[in-house]
């Protein structure tokens, strides 16, 4: 027994030990990250427009005879199924930085980047935006990257909508590493 929780004791610390980093082993001559801003209010938009082709379909959800296709990135196709013989595109809900949707009773509720919109589902022709929360959640303010190092987010510049490799290819400008 005593060898064992030696042996795991050791183990344990040799993982702890591998998993700090020092700041020599950061790649300070890798070109780094930084953020891609929109400070467009008009980013935040819910817009209803007329029905459009599935570019890059996700998943589906229904509300009675109808299908709510997701559109990653961009919004919601709204698909009649009245006639489930010859489904019908309705309508394109456009919502800008769009990653998850869910539907109960008479509301959509959607992710427009960082903010949470509510829809109600009176009638798929008279869609409307019935209320937002600002901020509702954190959107991640470093790339989806590991071992990079990055521009810090500035949450003043506005809504980070991508990341990209920096121009500084010195890497002078960029503090942060994830």
């Amino acid at each position: 027994m005593p060898t064992r929780l030696l042996l795991c004791t050791l183990f344990g610390g040799l993982l702890l030990v591998n998993a700090c980093r020092s700041d020599h082993d950061w790649d300070t001559n890798s070109t780094p990250y930084e953020p891609v801003y929109n400070a467009d209010p008009s980013t935040k938009h819910v817009r209803f427009l007329p029905p459009r082709s599935t570019v890059n379909g996700g998943n589906l959800y229904t509300s009675g005879d109808y299908v709510l296709e997701e559109e990653k990135d961009s919004g919601l196709h709204v698909i009649s199924y009245q006639d489930a013989v010859h489904p019908k595109k309705l309508a394109f809900i456009s919502v800008p930085g769009f990653r998850a949707a869910a539907i109960k009773g008479d509301y959509l509720y959607v992710s427009n980047y960082d903010d949470l919109v509510t829809i109600r589902l009176n009638g798929f022709g008279n869609m409307q935006e019935a209320g937002r929360i600002s901020q509702a959640w954190h959107l991640n303010d470093y790339p989806p990257f590991t071992g990079v190092l990055f521009v810090c987010a500035d949450s003043t510049k506005g809504t980070i909508v991508a990341w990209k490799l920096s121009e500084d290819l010195s890497g002078t400008s960029a503090k942060c590493r994830r």
